[in-house]
């Protein structure tokens, strides 16, 4: 059972700056608690899917996103032992996957709470989840097939199941269960895991994309489930498209943060 977060003594980040560009490691700053966060830079991409690409579904209607400026986004999911650094309580399941393991099995209502504290206990910045928009722009980091990696995902690039896969990929085993953060080689831009392991929510409701380009978009007003996006080792490797969207019906995902510096 998950007890409400309790109060912890402040501290501030340490901004560690770095070269940026493709496949090479982006400015970043860790805070306190062992959170590294990339900067994401402003750009144009084409989000969702197209009719005919390998496992398009209906609500992953392609259409241009503007990202207008640019953000910090945590380069792992939050953990386990992030987690409890602020919560008393955890709803993880396989405890023997230690503290490197992504927090899961999570309600939003926790995940709010958990972000109340830490922009309470961080003076320097706010945090909040990724909108929708932002997660698939940092997931493709520039690339533009179902996965960062090309056409395939394989056992050894994301803790996928390969049971299902896409058309011409070759299958593979299913997945025993989460694995520690960061095991796997980072995407271009320098994030972890933003294919399996675990799902990670997003700030938007789940609902039918608009058509045409738009500018920083938030999803809808309302809604009655979270977005979930990445696909989890339970999950097979077609759930993993950067593409697919998937709907919090039920209590099973982790997140990431962005982090939003005081000044701005």
């Amino acid at each position: 059972m998950l007890i409400p977060p309790r109060r912890s003594c402040a501290f501030a980040g340490a901004l560690l700056l770095a070269g940026y560009g493709h496949a090479v490691e982006p400015p970043q700053f860790t805070n306190a608690l062992g959170m590294t966060f990339n900067r994401v830079p402003a750009g144009t991409f084409s989000m969702g899917s197209a009719t005919d690409a390998p496992g398009h579904e209906p609500d992953e209607l392609l259409h241009e996103v503007v990202i207008s400026e640019p953000f910090w986004l945590q380069s792992t999911p939050v953990t386990r032992g992030q987690w409890l650094e602020l919560v008393d309580g955890m709803p993880s399941a396989f405890p023997e996957c230690g503290d490197e393991c992504p927090v899961d099995g999570l309600r939003w209502t926790w995940v709010q709470w958990y972000i109340r504290e830490l922009s309470e206990w961080d003076p320097d910045h706010d945090y909040r989840l990724p909108t929708e928009a932002e997660w698939e722009y940092a997931a493709r980091a520039g690339t533009t097939g179902p996965y960062h990696t090309g056409d395939c995902l394989g056992p050894d690039q994301a803790n996928v199941s390969g049971t299902s896969v896409l058309s011409g990929c070759e299958a593979f085993p299913r997945s025993s269960g989460p694995r520690p953060v960061a095991l796997n080689n980072p995407n271009p831009w320098g994030f972890y895991g933003m294919s399996g392991n675990t799902w990670e929510m997003c700030a938007d409701w789940y609902g039918p994309y608009g058509e045409g380009r738009v500018v920083d978009p938030v999803g809808p007003e309302e809604g009655e489930y979270k977005v979930l996006r990445g696909g989890s080792w339970h999950f097979s490797a077609v759930h993993a498209r950067v593409a697919n969207r998937f709907m919090a019906r039920n209590d099973i995902a982790g997140f990431r943060l962005v982090a939003v510096p005081e000044a701005e």
